[in-house]
């Protein structure tokens, strides 16, 4: 049997964590659908007002998806590697963009704030970046 303690994408052990993988989705999933009826219901009663761009918290969504990722790679690597960088880049421009819509800010003044997400997002991922060497190209030849 593999030792798993060397191995640092932990592909051994892959076909375990898919389950542990699955609840903790499932669970991340219903605290989002609760905080989406909350946030809808006191829309509804009149305690909260939501925009006419209300539609963009769905990319809110994406955007704690691609954060999920990150923080999964993170925590089975120890770091960050190219697929986890990625994710955070990804959530912190979708992060941006999301609050462009919903608080109905002007395009063209906050455009530049997607840059900026997307370099910290880099910067983080070099900072926070793991010391093992990327996973072996399966399709080369």
């Amino acid at each position: 049997m593999a030792d798993t303690a060397h191995d640092p994408y932990n592909t051994a052990g892959a076909g375990r964590d898919k389950g542990r993988d699955r609840e903790n989705s499932n669970w991340m999933i219903g605290v989002i659908l609760i905080l989406l009826g909350v946030a809808f219901f006191l829309s509804n009663a009149g305690y909260v007002i939501l925009t006419g761009n209300w539609w963009a918290i769905f990319i809110y969504l994406a955007a704690l998806a691609s954060f999920t990722n990150a923080w999964r790679s993170y925590h089975a690597v120890g770091g960050f590697v190219s697929s986890g960088s990625a994710s955070l880049i990804w959530g912190l421009v979708l992060t941006v963009v999301a609050s462009i819509f919903l608080f109905n800010l002007q395009w063209d003044q906050w455009w530049p704030a997607i840059l900026i997400a997307a370099g910290a997002g880099m910067v983080v991922g070099y900072l926070l970046r793991a010391h093992v060497p990327e996973p072996p190209d399966t399709d080369a030849e």
